[in-house]
């Protein structure tokens, strides 16, 4: 019997600090620990990364080079590889090769390009527009991360409800609680201590810093709390602007900009906060959150889009436009340690639903029927 090989567009894997990394990241390693003898071609452009190095061995499964360039042309050259190596479907993020014409799974995270248009530099949202729709036509199977983005993409592209597979992504075991003094011991490094506000994600306009900050200084003149504020995030499209508007909010000095933190250290930030904040104005899933419950770590989040969909009712939900009530949720939460500890057990207990194992466990199902077509 013939085995089944599949191919994935993995250059997203060889990027840093990024969604659409992280995604990739996971769901190749849960590909690769699947039980079955099911092969799968990574198409990227270093064969010789790191990643690729930690993978386990699997019969008939590489990484193999793609030739890189404009994006246009790396996707032109993507769809010339899958031919070439015979794959029984293939498996991109938002974009497929112009003219392939072979079984394919397009995974669309959201539509954010359409909704917060400002927060993507113009000739990228453009490409976007014009090329997701067709994309998602084309594709014999979309995959996207919530039910939110699943109506989002029927309604906004006419497609039929039943061609979108609706798969969460999952949390890795990193995320966990871990011993007070463990936690204290590796913020120590970075000259911070426990109970902190904590902000992550990638710094552009839909994540709402600027308003964030605002609730912020309100919080700290009204005398409600001296509780450093930790930004942590990469810098994306729109960055300066964020930064220049965030040092007019406050005066600064009780606000601490991390960059980009080693995965390793993440738990320990989310697990010395005394809470999350996620006021983000749009979001297909919301990953930072969930990896903030997963540590047990209660949280502020947008009642907007798909957030409301991951946290239930294990977190406080806010509008996002206002400042007033993201400041009044910071202060409950700060003040009221009964709700923060009850929050952060509730969050705990629904992480637990979502593991990167049953992600890849899902998206193998997908390749399979589309494979078989």
């Amino acid at each position: 019997m013939r085995v089944a090989r599949y191919g994935v567009d993995s250059h997203g894997a060889e990027q840093e600090a990024d969604g659409n990394s992280t995604y990739t990241r996971n769901l190749v390693e849960g590909l690769f620990a699947a039980p079955g003898d099911d092969a799968f071609a990574l198409f990227g452009a270093d064969p010789g990364h790191g990643f690729y190095a930690t993978l386990p061995s699997r019969p008939g499964s590489h990484a193999i080079r793609v030739r890189q360039g404009g994006g246009l042309f790396r996707l032109a050259t993507l769809g010339r590889m899958a031919r070439r190596e015979g794959v029984q479907c293939l498996h991109v993020q938002y974009v497929a090769p112009l003219g392939y014409a072979r079984p394919l799974v397009v995974t669309v995270h959201d539509l954010g390009f359409l909704h917060v248009p400002e927060a993507f530099p113009p000739f990228l949202r453009m490409a976007l527009r014009v090329l997701v729709p067709r994309s998602v036509a084309r594709a014999d199977r979309v995959i996207t991360p919530s039910d939110f983005c699943g109506r989002d993409i029927a309604a906004r592209y006419g497609i039929d409800p039943g061609k979108i597979a609706v798969i969460p992504l999952g949390v890795a075991p990193r995320f966990h609680p871990r011993p007070p003094a463990e936690t204290a011991s590796a913020l120590e490094r970075y000259g911070l201590r426990p109970g902190f506000l904590l902000s992550l994600g990638r710094l552009n306009r839909r994540k709402n810093l600027e308003r964030l900050l605002l609730a912020y200084g309100r919080l700290r003149a009204a005398g409600v709390s001296e509780v450093p504020l930790v930004i942590v995030g990469k810098p994306d499209y729109g960055a300066s602007d964020v930064l220049r508007r965030a040092k007019v909010a406050t005066d600064g000095s009780s606000v601490r900009f991390m960059g980009v933190l080693p995965e390793t250290d993440l738990p320990y930030f989310f697990g010395g906060a005394a809470c999350l904040v996620y006021p983000s104005l749009f979001e297909g899933f919301g990953l930072p959150v969930l990896e903030a419950m997963a540590c047990g770590t209660p949280v502020v989040s947008s009642d907007r889009t798909a957030l409301p969909e991951l946290v239930g009712e294990a977190g406080l939900l806010v509008d996002p436009w206002s400042i007033d009530g993201l400041a009044a949720a910071m202060a409950r939460l700060l003040d009221d340690p009964a709700l923060a500890g009850d929050l952060g057990e509730k969050g705990l207990e629904r992480s637990r639903r979502y593991t990167w194992a049953d992600t890849a466990r899902r998206t193998l199902d997908v390749y399979r029927e589309v494979g078989r077509r």
